[in-house]
């Protein structure tokens, strides 16, 4: 589904929302989802008429299993760089396991972790803040994961990943405290990305924000995150 010129959302696409970014020259997929959406995934590029020897980059807003499962496979399928923070590509190639998610959702993770492996991809290209990747900058974000990032598309669209979700109503809430490394830095981050303008904000879960998303973040920042 193409949200704006050039920014699409992958259908179908199980764990998190995937996003595809198309250039005059370039392509880059946000987040691949769990593991089993590769084919997925190009199926859609190729739709665009992006066959998969031209999809250039895989850029992953954290390593979670549910944002980087299909990396590994989508990078063998179509030879595209793997792209992640720096604070995070050690999870990312295994040097580092992934974060210890608290409480019962840890447990329900476990089991789901004897069905759905990770498998570590070495990251091609490694992230700081201010970087640019085809029209995007990373904007780093971090309190998700130690290394999590946003991507701007400068005055069209802000990829956040999990540096906040929405609810089912499209209305910006937190990231859950249980996957949140460190609460404080994530909302010191989303404060960050509420002093830039953007029409669409795209979460890596819930419905996008399509309509005012700069104003509808500085809201949520002004109520106290509520």
């Amino acid at each position: 589904m193409e949200l704006s010129p050039g920014v699409h959302q992958i259908e179908g696409v199980s764990g998190a929302n995937s996003f595809l970014v198309v250039t005059n020259q370039d392509s880059a997929v946000i987040d691949t989802g769990l593991p089993g959406n590769e084919k997925k995934i190009v199926e859609y590029a190729r739709k665009q008429g992006i066959e998969p020897n031209k999809l250039s980059y895989i850029i992953l807003t954290h390593p979670d299993l549910d944002h980087s499962g299909s990396a590994a496979k989508l990078k063998g399928l179509t030879g595209a760089k793997v792209a992640i923070h720096e604070a995070d590509a050690p999870r990312l190639s295994g040097e580092k396991k992934l974060k210890e998610v608290k409480g019962g959702m840890g447990l329900i993770l476990g089991v789901m972790g004897v069905f759905m492996k990770f498998t570590p991809v070495k990251p091609d290209v490694v992230l700081k803040d201010s970087d640019r990747l085809l029209d995007l900058v990373v904007v780093y974000t971090p309190g998700h994961t130690e290394g999590s990032i946003s991507l701007y598309r400068e005055r069209v669209a802000m990829f956040v990943g999990d540096a906040l979700r929405t609810n089912s109503a499209g209305k910006p809430i937190l990231p859950p405290g249980g996957f949140t490394v460190n609460m404080d830095q994530a909302k010191e981050s989303i404060r960050k990305i509420s002093a830039l303008q953007y029409a669409f904000l795209l979460p890596g879960h819930g419905p996008p924000i399509t309509k005012d998303a700069s104003s509808a973040l500085a809201s949520f920042v002004q109520s106290g995150f509520k």
